[in-house]
């Protein structure tokens, strides 16, 4: 774990009078925000080329193959020093919200702590795999920086005139005293372990070979000394500092140098290859630092952002040199390309209104499911209350989405500042999928490159073109009314023409910024309010996002198997059938036949008498029933709490009234968790969202400080009719007040409207679930349903249907809180690959990725436990948080012979042996439950050292074992 570098850095290079090198770098100060802006000052290195030295340049070869080839002669001995790269990648990060989740791929990470709120500076601290380094300037202080009030000038030696900084003296005790306390005790103390020093050797410009600068040098070492025994352990990572190896590389755990082949001119803004005759200097010092003297290095090279091919590039040549490569922009704030380059996952969904909002905008209702399904998670930003971010978004996000409503049009200041502030992001690559309206504006149009004013029609169209690609509806009408006035330039990227007798129109367009869809031609809705289509999603996003081929982690299937849930929401749980028997009597007489996982939503105050709670504890305490936290008094609207009024306009209303109680959210949320660890010590906490789930800000941000998982709300919206995945919400919710899951098809207002309207139509949950795993697996199988259904004989009957129904189709079952900390993960998950083509997961709690068949067999290891081939998908199982995918060795679809095809019950771990055996426990789903296992037919399964008899599948063989026995430790031998 070791190297680094800072701000803004580096950059000119030029040869000055006298043979002199100037190497111009600029920085950030560390200390301070101001206003959230970058604060920049700067220093040059000088470094004085003695006549053998200049005498090597004169002879480099000019090309720049040839150059590289001779600098990777001079570098060959740092390879063979044994330094493991693989085990120190680092990324350096100066901007603010840092991505926490993707910069957990680096073992360290560099940041500037004055641009990082307390919360992300906590979620840093705590990341198991990374170290984080804190910058520090150890030589300079910038006159514009805070520290200027609390310091004496006289400590200075003079005055760094490229960025009007003082240079300070390494030798004044007062000097080192504010360095130790004001800057390396501070961060100590905020938790950091690890620093960057910049700045390092900045007394060269200022003094002389000579006394002063020895003395110099003298004072660096021994401040070096002091900081590593002041601040035991810690980790010190500097920004050159070569003069000094001799007698302070004991105290560098790593060292950075820049612009090897790339550099970034601060003045002109303008990133540059650097001359090739400064190339061979500078690999002198950085092999005798990491050869002679056993000092990691890490190269900083820099250019534009999204230029990928250069970047990479320049990451390989770097790499091939022996050392650790970072090569990003000048001011660090885009995440570039080091041994290994992120797979951004996440788009940036930019959307009107406020986040109490949220639920109700079309981005959200309609778009995010797909989008879900291709694998990316949504970063919604609401564009009505905050700017967009400064710092470049390529490389952080795949993309950006917006949804913009009939306003758009009338080209209002914050479209067009957003216009503006994404052309540089298009500029780059990034694409930007626009859904709605196309905004107006000079810079918007720029940025779209479209024709046409914009107006909408209202005379009749016809229909001209469509790209096969498409998916419209053959029964859709051509709408010609409220169509706008847009068009492309290249006809070839209209994926939908109309015309009028004067007119072409483009509703539809991929382009090479993206792509849009414009309302009227995204979707139809019924009278009935059902909502179809007009377009695939899944093609549409997929092609104007341009998405490339990279591991999908997947939701709905785990070990081969499509994952399934029941949860039963306690509502009524105490009622009474026509015979005097309880719900929760029924209810405990098919759940001891039913050897799935289940989960019972309680509602605290419906367990009201010790009997009540008496018999809830025995419901919870039957080995595949969990409890969670139904609210207290199940508010059936949670839009009171932020002050709304149509209560009465709900479809389900039921709520446990109770005197002199006006609901409040604390109670009905971290306030039911006492009620939940008496009634079931062993379930983990949850809450289920009752009602219409959802909740607002101020409740959502209840649960979170109680620490509560939740879930609820969402799900399918249905009046009549097919179901149609325009009315299917997405999987999850994420919030600045934490992530909400939805409910997978059936929540609340749509169990009261099939159940108690007619019992019958609850049978259509069986169809709507087959039909969510056809073409594509979009849902796991749920059946959720209230305690009150099993007062009705005949609801008994068909819930009991639905339950065989799920038995059969051989899901995986998992409780609710499992499939909400599957579900959380989504969110966070992250993708990077090396430059081997390698990928590196963190999953989480995910524990199955997803690509096409025809891309890769993937290798068995200890990270990828099997997979299986479903449609033109390839699941791929893995064994942990955090694994490598590699493709395996041989010809391209050979299949391995060790490999696990399917499982009923999660994997505990899984362990290769030294003969290639593997060793594997599962987790146990309840006594009830036998446990499934296939493998090839080339293979064999044992329990405990005893073989197990498989039945024959065509290639595979099933093995079945007791509930009992599961928990027992396999061997896997092939």
């Amino acid at each position: 774990m070791q190297t680094a570098t800072r701000n803004p850095i580096i950059p000119g290079i030029d040869i000055g009078d006298g043979g002199v090198l100037r190497i111009w770098k600029d920085r950030k100060d560390h200390s301070g925000t101001h206003d959230n802006l970058v604060q920049l000052s700067g220093f040059r290195f000088l470094f004085y080329f003695s006549g053998a030295i200049w005498s090597k340049v004169s002879l480099l070869c000019s090309g720049s193959g040839q150059l590289l080839l001779s600098l990777m002669l001079v570098a060959s001995a740092a390879h063979a020093d044994g330094l493991e790269l693989e085990k120190r990648d680092i990324a350096f990060y100066y901007g603010s919200r840092p991505p926490i989740e993707d910069l957990r791929h680096f073992d360290q990470i560099v940041i500037q702590p004055s641009q990082i709120l307390p919360h992300e500076k906590t979620a840093l601290l705590n990341l198991d795999s990374s170290l984080v380094f804190a910058y520090v300037s150890f030589g300079e202080i910038a006159r514009n920086s805070e520290d200027m009030a609390r310091i004496d000038t006289d400590w200075s030696i003079g005055v760094n005139p490229a960025w009007n900084s003082l240079v300070m003296d390494m030798t004044d005790p007062a000097w080192r005293e504010y360095l130790l306390k004001q800057h390396f005790e501070r961060l100590w103390r905020d938790g950091y372990r690890a620093f960057f020093l910049d700045t390092v050797d900045s007394y060269l410009i200022v003094t002389k070979e000579g006394k002063q600068r020895e003395e110099q040098e003298k004072g660096l070492v021994s401040l070096l000394a002091e900081v590593k025994q002041r601040f035991p352990g810690c980790k010190l990572i500097l920004n050159r500092g070569f003069e000094v190896l001799d007698r302070a590389s004991h105290y560098a755990d790593g060292m950075v140098a820049e612009s090897l082949f790339h550099g970034f001119d601060p003045v002109s803004g303008k990133h540059a290859p650097t001359k090739e005759e400064n190339r061979k200097w500078l690999l002198d010092q950085l092999v005798r630092a990491q050869n002679e003297f056993k000092v990691p290095i890490t190269v900083l090279d820099y250019v534009d952002p999204g230029n990928w091919v250069e970047a990479e590039k320049t990451a390989r040549d770097i790499f091939k040199l022996g050392f650790m490569p970072w090569v990003a922009n000048g001011d660090l704030t885009w995440l570039g390309h080091g041994r290994m380059r992120l797979a951004p996952r996440k788009l940036l969904a930019i959307v009107n209104g406020t986040p109490a909002q949220q639920m109700e905008h079309d981005l959200f209702r309609r778009a995010a499911m797909p989008l879900e399904y291709l694998g990316l998670a949504l970063d919604y930003w609401y564009i009505d209350q905050l700017p967009l971010p400064i710092e470049p978004l390529v490389g952080r996000y795949a993309g950006i989405i917006a949804w913009l409503g009939e306003d758009s049009a009338n080209g209002t200041e914050r479209y067009e500042s957003a216009c503006a502030r994404l052309q540089s992001e298009a500029n780059a690559g990034l694409p930007i999928v626009l859904m709605g309206y196309l905004p107006a504006g000079v810079a918007c149009r720029n940025l779209l490159d479209y024709q046409g004013e914009l107006q909408p029609t209202t005379g009749i169209l016809k229909l001209d073109a469509m790209n096969e690609r498409l998916g419209r509806p053959e029964s859709a009408p051509v709408i010609g009314s409220g169509t706008p006035d847009v068009r492309v330039r290249d006809r070839n990227n209209a994926w939908l023409t109309l015309s009028s007798a004067d007119k072409i129109f483009h509703p539809v367009a991929v382009t090479s910024w993206g792509g849009y869809a414009l309302h009227p031609h995204i979707l139809n809705e019924s009278a009935s309010g059902r909502h179809e289509w007009l377009l695939d999603p899944f093609v549409f996003f997929q092609a104007a996002l341009r998405l490339p081929v990279q591991p999908v982690f997947d939701m709905t299937t785990e070990n081969g198997r499509r994952l399934g849930i029941i949860e039963v929401r306690g509502d009524r749980l105490f009622a009474k059938d026509e015979q005097g028997v309880e719900a929760i009597d029924r209810l405990k007489g098919w759940m001891e036949k039913n050897p799935l996982p289940i989960t019972l939503g309680a509602i605290e105050a419906e367990v009201a008498t010790e009997e009540q709670r008496s018999k809830l504890r025995e419901v919870a305490s039957l080995p595949q029933v969990r409890l969670a936290s139904h609210t207290y008094s199940h508010p059936f609207y949670w839009g009171v709490f932020e002050g709304k009024t149509d209560a009465d306009q709900q479809p389900y209303r039921y709520s446990v009234f109770m005197k002199d109680y006006a609901a409040e959210m604390t109670r009905e949320t971290g306030g039911t968790l006492p009620f939940l660890h008496t009634m079931a010590p062993d379930s983990p906490s949850l809450l289920i969202w009752s009602g219409d789930g959802k909740p607002g800000p101020a409740v959502l941000a209840a649960a979170q400080k109680a620490g509560l998982p939740h879930y609820g709300g969402g799900g399918l919206h249905w009046q009549s009719g097919q179901m149609s995945l325009a009315d299917l919400d997405p999987a999850l919710r994420p919030t600045e007040w934490g992530i909400q899951v939805m409910t997978p098809l059936i929540a609340e207002p749509l169990f009261a409207q099939l159940w108690y309207g007619e019992a019958l139509n609850f049978g259509k949950v069986g169809e709507w679930n087959r039909e969510l795993d056809r073409a594509r697996r979009l849902r796991i199988s749920s059946i959720s349903i209230h305690a009150d259904a099993f007062l009705n004989e005949r609801g008994r009957e068909l819930l009991e249907q639905m339950a065989e129904a799920q038995r059969k189709e051989n899901v995986l079952g998992i409780w609710v809180d499992e499939y909400v900390t599957r579900t959380r993960a989504f969110q966070t998950a992250s993708i990077a690959r090396d430059l081997d083509g390698n990928w590196f997961l963190f999953g989480d709690a995910l524990r199955t990725v997803r690509l096409p068949k025809t891309e890769m067999t993937p290798e068995i290891s200890s990270d990828v436990v099997g997979y299986n081939d479903r449609n033109d998908n390839r699941y791929i199982y893995l064994a942990r948080n955090h694994a490598i995918l590699k493709a395996a060795q041989g010809k391209r679809n050979e299949n391995p012979g060790l490999r696990l095809i399917e499982a009923s019950a999660p994997l505990k771990s899984w362990h290769i042996n030294n003969d290639g055996s593997a060793t594997l426990l599962f987790e146990s789903r309840g006594r009830l439950a036998p446990l499934t296992v296939t493998a090839p037919a080339s293979c064999a399964l044992s329990i405990n050292d005893t073989r197990l008899t498989p039945q024959a599948k065509g290639t595979h063989s099933v093995y079945t074992v007791s509930g009992n026995l599961a928990a027992g430790k396999f061997r896997l031998e092939c």
